[in-house]
């Protein structure tokens, strides 16, 4: 696909088929979220594939209550996405790599010496490029923070304690569905109000 098509047909998903997702087009989907940009290259973002139903399923117990599970219309076809993936920012890694002598020059020397989180800045890198691989394959996805369960997720999935995840990406082959209300009544922003050449 043509990289003009895939950011033009770009879309959110929250309705999958349970469907299964070649190994082939998972691994280059993977693969692109390590080829993004990387800050003093430390290469510290990690990502988590979970593409074992039943692994699946923990995921979504970790991160949700029985309530939501069970009664939300919202995460109707949502759980049936056949594989989750997680992104993860190291902000550590990027205090060690800048404190390293060949980026001495730039005077960080903790956390708030950062003119911007790098660690997440680099991990949504990858996020991304693992969203326009996904949608390069023909599957559709929804990217989604994660503001319940982080403790479950890592019981449940032995991460690291220097390990963020910056959200997940629930991926598959797209159900019909059905914009939302609140979708619907919201108009795209023309392009001469987002973007300003040379000066605001």
């Amino acid at each position: 696909m043509e990289f003009s098509q895939i950011v033009r047909s770009r879309r959110t998903h929250r309705n999958f088929l349970d469907d299964p997702i070649p190994p082939e087009s998972l691994e280059r989907i993977v693969f692109a979220g390590t080829r993004g940009p990387s800050a003093g290259f430390t290469q510290a973002t990690r990502i988590l594939v979970l593409n074992d139903p039943a692994r699946v399923e923990l995921f979504w117990e970790s991160i949700s209550s029985s309530q939501w599970r069970e009664g939300n219309s919202a995460r109707a076809g949502l759980d049936r996405a056949p594989c989750v993936i997680i992104p993860f920012e190291d902000q550590s890694a990027y205090l060690e790599r800048y404190g390293e002598a060949d980026k001495a020059y730039s005077g960080i020397r903790a956390g708030e010496d950062f003119a911007a989180p790098f660690w997440t800045i680099d991990a949504s890198f990858a996020a991304m490029m693992i969203q326009l691989a996904i949608v390069d394959e023909g599957l559709g996805y929804l990217f989604f923070a994660l503001p319940f369960g982080i403790e479950n997720l890592r019981a449940n999935f032995a991460v690291p304690s220097n390990l963020k995840p910056i959200g997940a990406i629930a991926l598959g082959y797209p159900a019909a569905q059905t914009r939302s209300a609140s979708s619907r009544a919201r108009r795209r922003i023309p392009n001469d109000q987002m973007i300003r050449y040379n000066t605001f």
